[in-house]
């Protein structure tokens, strides 16, 4: 990193505009009984799949291609009859005209375990302005569109909140009636507490005998990008598919955010000092605003977001950077379905 990373988790986490607290969650919070999504988002996630990759599949409730092949009335291929072979399913069309018996196959359609870990740690509250959602409004929804396409293609599907350790799971549930269930709980879920990313992830793809898909939806402010890439490297070795979904704030990462809340871009006067303070730890920087420290912040966000990408590619792990501005729309879809994780 550019910056002393005890420096950076701090300048990097709370509260960039001098003078200002965040909106609280609830101001920009749906109701307690709003699914989330609304169903012209439902209808165009429904033309969508999550894509299996090499998370293993089971069962026959799925929709996921299988290379076994069985005897469900989707056609697949021909084989050449051997002994044992059930003799209904030979082709006759096809004896008349090779004289030879040749039995049909059959596709098989099988289901996916998708776990979705989503960080309910304090830091997912923050919002960079009045005019955009928390990180964890945003985090549920792209969340529950995840669970959506899942279930919409009886996949079961898991979710568990984490911070500092993992929360209640939900799930794991499967089939088109848990949709409404999935969402609500979604809508109700609170965020609070630290955030230890990389245990947490060992502590549940440990815990777990069957891998499968998991989705970590988080802001990834917790400890460094080797970290993580330890904990995903854990999970390739035990056959998990993984995608990171980095949950970002433009005021966070944009390259001229800094300057402009360093310098008073809102109208008011430059300060001649600032205080950050961490919303997770309660640590608090004190800085005076000068183009340096803005050039510096700029720099470390720039090098953190780059070894993150660096990380997950290492592992050969999706990663998609999320921005809270965008909402459940083409942008949002076009860059999962780019990353490999739709279709």
């Amino acid at each position: 990193m550019n910056a002393p990373s005890g420096w950076f988790s701090t300048l990097r986490a709370r509260r960039p505009f001098a003078g200002r607290s965040a909106p609280p969650i609830d101001a920009l919070d749906l109701a307690e009984d709003d699914l989330l999504l609304d169903e012209a988002t439902l209808a165009r996630l429904r033309r969508l799949s999550l894509v299996a990759g090499r998370a293993r599949t089971e069962g026959l409730a799925g929709e996921h291609r299988s290379r076994r092949r069985g005897t469900s009335p989707e056609f697949a291929d021909f084989k050449r009859y051997s002994q044992g072979d059930d003799f209904r399913r030979i082709d006759w069309n096809t004896y008349a005209r090779l004289d030879g018996l040749f039995v049909r196959l059959s596709e098989v359609t099988t289901e996916l375990s998708v776990h979705i870990l989503l960080d309910s740690s304090a830091s997912m509250e923050w919002s960079g302005g009045e005019d955009r959602p928390p990180k964890f409004a945003a985090a549920r929804r792209l969340s529950g569109a995840l669970a959506y396409l899942a279930l919409w293609g009886f996949d079961r599907v898991a979710i568990v909140p984490f911070a500092e350790s993992l929360g209640r799971p939900f799930g794991p549930v499967q089939g088109r009636a848990q949709v409404v269930p999935v969402l609500r709980h979604l809508g109700r879920l609170r965020a609070a507490g630290s955030t230890d990313l990389g245990p947490v992830i060992a502590a549940y793809a440990h815990a777990k005998t069957r891998p499968g898909l998991l989705l970590i939806v988080s802001d990834l402010l917790s400890g460094e990008p080797e970290e993580l890439q330890t904990a995903l490297h854990d999970l390739r070795a035990r056959g998990w598919q993984t995608a990171v979904l980095h949950i970002v704030d433009d005021a966070e990462v944009a390259p001229d955010a800094a300057s402009a809340w360093l310098h008073g871009a809102e109208g008011g006067q430059v300060p001649t000092s600032i205080e950050l303070i961490d919303r997770e730890s309660g640590a608090t920087l004190r800085l005076s605003p000068d183009d340096e420290v803005a050039e510096r912040y700029a720099a470390a966000v720039r090098g953190w977001l780059e070894a993150l990408e660096a990380a997950c590619a290492a592992e050969a792990t999706c990663y998609a950077r999320v921005s809270t501005a965008w909402g459940i729309d083409e942008r949002t879809i076009s860059l999962l379905h780019e990353r490999g994780l739709v279709a």
